[in-house]
């Protein structure tokens, strides 16, 4: 949902109910990583080369729900296999929300705010990009803003679920794929444009993530969206986790499928391919998916204690180095698969 200068993501509800280098380089990356059935969560590997630098404002935050909140930027971080490119600026107060102040000096990470206060009660949280970089368009800083009402309430695994979701809006997904919205500091654009009208309907175009949608079996000129152009259409892809319909599966973190991932390559990010989760398309309806077993593989941070505990959380052995749930104690020779023959 979109209002002037601002993107909104039209999250949750919260009454109940609620995805060029050679195209062939890219399939067998992105084969690589379905093959091995892995989620988001957990998947910022220990030196990532980007950064979410939080800074928290407004209503304050539980100590819980700050570790969840942070938990949301590692596992975003984890997506990016490019560094942040170092800027210099002086953003006044108020430039891009009248909440957010001032910021200067050299920006070594992507800065994300995080604003708590009332939104009302039609969603539980807004994200979007601010300033953007000169020539590759990718942003300097973001905010999110989280819903006060109801907060105390939300479910752990719900406001990960959330803040996943929005992070990515302030990364560019769903939010800077329309020529408008690509005005860097300088004041250029680039005039692209990711969405197209397919008769009365949104889709997607950007190469990427189409050639990841046709993968899972998509079909079509392009991936369809919402009505918002914001979100990829829930019917397509159900739960998924910039899904239009996501809020309809609650209790879960919702899958970062290859689509979203090969979106953030649409932008321009270089991403780190094993972190795309376990994920297909609905065949015939969304509980379908889910019964096909489409959900995440929940990586406890840290990693698994031991080979036992990975193989009973369904991870695929053995764990190879880069992936999520890979940790160098559990390989015992060094040669990067950890729980060799399961063990």
């Amino acid at each position: 949902m979109r209002a002037p200068s601002r993107w909104f993501s039209l999250r949750f509800p919260l009454t109940p109910g609620r995805w060029g280098r050679g195209r062939a380089a890219f399939l067998r990356g992105l084969l690589a990583g379905l093959l091995c059935g892995l989620t988001v969560a957990g998947a910022a590997p220990a030196q990532s080369p980007f950064q979410i630098e939080l800074r928290l404002l407004g209503r304050p935050l539980t100590a819980g729900q700050q570790a969840t909140v942070r938990e949301a930027a590692r596992q975003v971080s984890g997506l990016i296999a490019s560094p942040f490119v170092p800027v210099r600026v002086n953003i006044p107060a108020g430039d891009c929300d009248r909440r957010l102040p001032a910021v200067q000096g050299t920006v070594r990470n992507l800065i994300v705010f995080v604003v708590v206060r009332d939104l009302g009660d039609d969603v539980y949280a807004t994200g979007m990009p601010c300033d953007l970089q000169d020539r590759t368009y990718l942003p300097i800083y973001g905010v999110v803003d989280l819903n006060s009402r109801g907060l105390t309430d939300l479910p752990r695994v719900d406001l990960l679920d959330t803040m996943l979701h929005e992070l990515l809006h302030v990364l560019g997904v769903g939010t800077l794929w329309e020529a408008d919205s690509r005005v860097s500091r300088n004041g250029e654009t680039d005039g692209r444009s990711f969405i197209r009208r397919d008769g009365r309907s949104l889709v997607y175009t950007a190469p990427r993530a189409v050639a990841a949608y046709r993968a899972l079996g998509g079909r079509g000129r392009g991936i369809p969206l919402d009505p918002d152009g914001g979100h990829w259409d829930g019917r397509a892809v159900c739960a998924e986790i910039l899904s239009g319909s996501a809020g309809n599966f609650t209790g879960r973190v919702n899958p970062v499928s290859p689509v979203t991932l090969a979106a953030l390559e649409d932008l321009g990010y270089r991403v780190n391919l094993l972190a795309a989760s376990r994920y297909a398309l609905p065949r015939g309806s969304c509980a379908a998916q889910l019964r096909d077993g489409s959900g995440p593989l929940w990586v406890p941070t840290g990693g698994f204690a031991g080979c036992a505990a990975a193989r009973s959380a369904g991870a695929t052995l053995p764990l190879r180095r880069g992936e999520p749930a890979y940790r160098p104690e559990l390989d015992g020779d060094g040669d990067g698969l950890a729980c060799e023959g399961g063990r």
